[in-house]
């Protein structure tokens, strides 16, 4: 990202590639005391990244998380709150092959986002705070987790739940301060655009790499004939700073599209309660004669997404926003399939009807 200039991406650095030493001495030295964020190159659910002060807490940290490799990012320390939490939002960006332009894509936004508020209130990264990872990472594997998450039933609800649909919160950040929604729209678009364009050219040099794929040969032959039937769903997750600028966190290359959430079991609050109420659970199977094993939505659980009972629901806003994503992209690969001709068309036409928008 830093190769094709977008201002959009915060400073990073790649590790081991580059050497905490070489990292400490560029990062600390230009940003007066701020905060480096570390990720390692393999997580998932927010697992292994620490934010870090000094030269010493980055070398521990790269040590702990990063032997196969990561990303030292700086911290966006200036985000725009919601009620004084830290928020950001996953777009989902389609890409598909560009006709008769190697290694350029047609790119096209989905008109909703899911945005993860955090739980705790926001303070900038001070060592006092730096543990509070609910307070500056929002990433729902870890929020989940904890007894201050709240959950939303409204996806037109701007206002509460640790996740809401964009276009809500949107409403809201433009009634309260001024920041007009086209305009962020317009930016997230030009941001999923500049981030397919940055990975293109390599993404499909890798693809038409015979070393790539045991087949060889014949395989990338096979790879050059089906291209233009190939399309890809990114998941890019963007910050706003308290000026409205977009900032580029990272691209998920397999961006969850589950719309399960766990909720506590109201009322339960000690192991005996909950021992007696899977006891009474399975007394009723017995009676009814009619087993709950399958029925996976509201059926008392203990399985390993909450330490606690609970209980798996079809979440509202994940279904508002992702729904709509995957019946778009049935409708435009249905269309391609159909007529292979239609790639070569208007990009607003191929995307007629679904949630996504040429950008």
């Amino acid at each position: 990202m830093e190769a094709v200039s977008a201002t959009y991406w915060p400073r990073s650095w790649c590790v081991p590639e580059r050497s905490a030493e070489d990292v400490c001495a560029e990062a600390f030295s230009e940003r007066a005391g701020g905060a480096l964020i570390v990720k390692p190159a393999a997580g998932t659910h927010g697992k292994g990244i620490e934010i870090v002060r000094s030269c010493c807490d980055l070398d521990a940290a790269i040590q702990r998380n990063c032997q196969n490799g990561g990303i030292v990012q700086s911290y966006v320390d200036r985000p725009l709150l919601l009620d004084g939490r830290k928020w950001d939002v996953r777009i989902y960006a389609l890409a598909l092959p560009a006709p008769g332009v190697p290694g350029a894509f047609r790119v096209m936004l989905a008109g909703e986002g899911l945005v993860r508020v955090c739980v705790d209130p926001y303070e900038p990264p001070q060592p006092r705070n730096l543990h509070r990872t609910l307070a500056h990472l929002t990433n729902y594997s870890l929020s989940r987790l904890s007894t201050k998450y709240e959950h939303s039933d409204d996806p037109e609800d701007g206002l509460h739940g640790c996740k809401r649909t964009l276009s809500a919160v949107l409403r809201r950040i433009e009634a309260c301060r001024g920041l007009r929604a086209k305009k962020v729209w317009r930016a997230l678009g030009a941001v999923a655009r500049g981030a397919v364009d940055a990975m293109g050219q390599r993404l499909q040099a890798l693809a038409f790499d015979k070393g790539t794929w045991e087949g060889g040969e014949a395989f990338v032959e096979l790879i050059r004939a089906r291209m233009g039937r190939c399309f890809h769903l990114l998941g890019l997750d963007v910050l706003l700073d308290e000026d409205g600028n977009p900032w580029l966190l990272e691209v998920n290359s397999n961006p969850s599209l589950s719309l399960e959430e766990v909720r506590p079991l109201a009322g339960v609050s000690s192991r005996t309660e909950a021992n007696q109420l899977f006891v009474e659970v399975k007394k009723w199977e017995r009676l009814m004669e009619q087993p709950l094993e399958g029925r996976r939505w509201g059926r008392p659980c203990r399985c390993a997404k909450l330490p606690r009972p609970h209980t798996h629901h079809l979440c509202p806003i994940d279904t508002a926003v992702k729904l709509p994503i995957v019946e778009g992209i049935m409708a435009i690969v249905r269309r391609l399939s159909e007529n292979a001709e239609a790639l070569a068309g208007e990009p607003a036409d191929l995307a007629a009807g679904t949630v996504f928008t040429p950008v």
